[in-house]
C-alpha cells in the first residue's frame, strides 16, 4: 500500500539543454499518490522533455528526479513494473491480434490484473481476435491503455491519451482514472491539447512555457480565482485604478472582447458593487482552462 504522504515523483531544479538551447529550465515538483497532474503547454514547451527525463530516456542537465524511492537515472527493468508510460501513436506489433498482445504484455508485470483486462476489453469495444495492424487510431489508443493498466502501477505518465478517442470512451477514461487515483493512491501525470479533457480528471495543474513551470496549483483554485467580468466598458474605465488593476482586457474566440481577473473572491466582487450604481450591473463567470490560457496567451500549439 503506497503512502500518500510520500510523494510518487519528486523533481528538484531539473534541467535538460540541447546545446544553447535549454528545453528545460529549473523545474521543481512533487507529485503525491493519488494526485492527477495535467501538465499543459505549448509544443516545445518542455513537456515531453519532462516525461523523458523521468523515464530515464534523458539525462538531465542539471538537477534530479526520483520516482517511487528511485533517482531516475537508477531506473531499470523491475522499476517498471510499477512505473508505466502510455503515448499517443505507441508502438505495438502489428502482427499480434489484441488478444495474443494483452498476454504477452501480461507476463512482464508481478500483479497483472486478468479481471481488470477483461473489463476494459469489453468496455472499450474491442474484438480480442482482431490484428493490431487493422485498428483505428483510436482503438489503439484503448489497446495501449489495456496493456497498461492491468499492471496496477503506482505511477502513470500519460502524453495525448485522449487523442483519437470517441466521446464516450474519453468519459470511460477519464472515470477510470479518476477511480484508480481514488482508491488505488495512483499518481498521475497528463500531458495533452485536449485541455477540456482534464477538467474531469485532474487534481492539479502545472503549466509550462519555454521549459519553466509558470503554475503549479489545485487544479480547482486555479478555476475558482479566474472570472470573466461583464461590466459596460464605459463602466469599467470610470472604475478607480486601486480596483481595476484587479482585471485584464483579452481576447477570446466566440466571444471578443472581454474582460476577466484571475484574483476572483467574493470580497473582490463585493468591493466592485460598492463602486457601482444602482442600476450598473456586473456579472462574474466561470472560465474554462482553455479561455484562461487564451486570456492569458499561453498557447496550447
Amino acid at each position: 500500500m503506497t503512502n500518500p504522504q510520500v510523494p510518487a515523483i519528486t523533481i528538484k531544479h531539473l534541467t535538460k539543454r540541447f546545446r544553447r538551447v535549454t528545453a528545460l529550465n529549473d523545474l521543481n515538483l512533487k507529485v503525491l499518490p493519488g494526485e492527477v497532474l495535467a501538465l499543459l503547454g505549448a509544443n516545445g514547451s518542455g513537456k515531453s522533455t519532462t516525461f523523458r527525463l523521468l523515464l530515464n530516456i534523458y539525462r538531465p542537465s542539471e538537477g534530479e528526479a526520483t520516482l517511487l524511492g528511485t533517482p531516475s537515472t537508477e531506473l531499470n527493468g523491475s522499476n517498471f513494473d510499477k512505473v508505466c508510460y502510455i503515448s499517443e501513436g505507441q508502438k505495438m506489433p502489428a502482427w499480434m491480434s489484441i488478444e495474443r498482445f494483452l498476454n504477452y504484455c501480461a507476463g512482464f508485470y508481478s500483479d497483472w490484473d486478468h479481471d481488470l483486462c477483461k473489463q476494459l476489453i469489453e468496455s472499450f469495444g474491442l474484438n480480442s481476435k482482431q490484428k493490431i495492424k487493422h485498428l483505428s487510431r483510436g482503438q489503439s489508443m484503448k489497446v495501449a491503455v489495456a496493456s497498461t493498466l492491468p499492471a496496477r502501477p503506482q505511477l502513470l505518465l500519460l502524453d495525448e491519451p485522449f487523442s483519437g478517442l470517441d466521446v464516450e470512451t474519453r468519459a470511460q477514461l477519464s472515470d477510470l482514472l479518476k477511480s484508480l487515483a481514488h482508491k488505488d493512491g495512483l499518481a498521475i501525470i497528463i500531458t495533452t491539447h485536449d485541455v477540456e479533457e482534464v477538467e474531469p480528471v485532474a487534481s492539479r495543474l502545472g503549466i509550462l512555457s519555454h521549459g519553466k513551470l509558470c503554475v503549479d496549483e489545485p487544479l480547482q483554485d486555479y478555476l475558482q480565482r479566474h472570472r470573466l467580468l461583464e461590466l459596460p466598458a464605459n463602466v469599467f474605465e470610470n472604475l478607480a485604478e486601486e480596483l481595476k488593476r484587479n482585471f485584464r482586457p483579452t481576447r477570446l474566440p466566440n466571444i471578443g472582447s472581454a474582460i476577466f481577473t484571475e484574483s476572483y473572491s467574493p470580497e473582490l466582487e463585493e468591493r466592485l458593487r460598492t463602486h457601482l450604481r444602482s442600476n450598473e450591473l456586473a456579472t462574474f463567470s466561470p472560465m474554462t482552462i482553455r479561455q484562461i490560457l487564451t486570456a492569458h496567451a499561453l498557447p496550447l500549439s
